[in-house]
């Protein structure tokens, strides 16, 4: 069993976790709204994955994000306005408006791309970690993924050849399918894979692999952090299966709030947690679940949960306003970026 970290991470750990779960709520909120429209997805129920993990990279690292990115921006650093902003569309957003929900990104926090396509972010961060390499920068690739991304062949053969070509790369498969809803049932799975699970491939191929509770924040935590520092020292590769319980709110084509907002409350007073999403609020919930934890060990009372929730709720709320106040990007800039400039500038 992973120890515990110690109280002013673990209090950091959940700030982020609960600005995620506020940032994806308001984003649900604008697009019943009709703020912005097509498909997009929500980091909901693995904020204890991302958050941990994001927490032990630093400034020279490269992290390559997929559709299900905004929990990985947010707990990277991004700016919640920006992020916001960029998923409507407006010109003050991460990327002035170009890349929408599945594309946020920002070079600046080392997220220099976001590849909505499935397992396109495996060979962007190889090719991170190859750079690291050549220019001993000292840093690595991370490469953050569902595990849908075992049905496209490009996955497969960067694993071989971060193996091959010794590259400082940690792969970071969220793995929400056990659990999940079947297609025949009304639902919908993350992928058709025969047994639902991912880590016998890159044991295959000789890299070092973990499987990881991905609800568990501690145990998310110890492994990622053991397994940083070991990358960077060694330069090999490592694979971590992180197994989540998928958020009810994701078994259906677009997201759908089923277990209604969150209420902090039930982390102390679950008398609430009962029907059909009981298990989710006793058990499963990411954030109810550290919550408890941190009471349980003295690292935080209900009035710092409340306020740390209280905030991040606070927080959300004006980047929402901002985004909706924010323009369209002005069409005389629809070129804009389309060509690179002489010289590089």
């Amino acid at each position: 069993m992973a120890g515990k970290i110690d109280a002013t991470r673990s209090l950091d750990i959940f700030r982020k976790m609960s600005a995620i779960r506020r940032f994806e709520e308001a984003v649900f909120d604008l697009y019943q709204e009709g703020a912005f429209g097509g498909h997009y997805h929500l980091y909901i129920g693995q904020e204890a994955t991302g958050a941990p993990v994001m927490a032990s990279l630093g400034p020279k690292d490269r992290i390559f994000s997929t559709h299900r990115n905004h929990g990985h921006m947010i707990a990277r650093g991004a700016d919640p306005n920006a992020a916001m902003a960029e998923i409507l569309g407006r010109a003050t957003g991460l990327n002035g408006g170009r890349g929408g929900t599945f594309h946020l990104s920002d070079p600046t926090l080392g997220m220099p791309h976001t590849s909505a396509l499935v397992g396109g972010s495996v060979p962007l961060a190889a090719g991170g970690a190859f750079a690291a390499k050549i220019k001993k920068t000292g840093g690595i690739g991370v490469a953050m993924f569902g595990d849908g991304a075992f049905e496209e062949g490009v996955v497969y053969e960067t694993l071989n050849l971060a193996r091959l070509w010794h590259l400082p790369l940690i792969f970071v498969c969220e793995n929400n399918t056990p659990g999940a809803v079947l297609k025949t049932e009304g639902g919908t799975n993350t992928s058709n894979l025969p047994e639902g699970r991912v880590i016998a491939t890159p044991k295959a191929l000789g890299i070092e692999s973990f499987e990881v509770d991905g609800g568990d924040v501690n145990a998310v935590d110890t492994l990622f952090s053991d397994c940083v520092a070991r990358v960077r020292a060694s330069g090999e590769p490592i694979f971590i299966e992180a197994l989540s319980e998928r958020w009810p709110g994701n078994n259906f084509g677009h997201p759908q709030m089923v277990t209604g907002k969150t209420d902090v409350s039930m982390i102390w007073d679950d008398s609430s947690a009962k029907g059909d999403y009981a298990d989710w609020f006793g058990v499963h919930d990411p954030i109810f679940r550290f919550g408890r934890s941190l009471i349980a060990d003295g690292v935080a009372t209900q009035d710092q949960i409340a306020d740390i929730d209280r905030a991040a709720v606070d927080t959300m709320a004006k980047a929402k306003a901002f985004a909706l106040a924010s323009p369209l990007p002005d069409i005389d800039t629809i070129s804009d970026f389309v060509l690179a400039r002489a010289g590089g500038n």
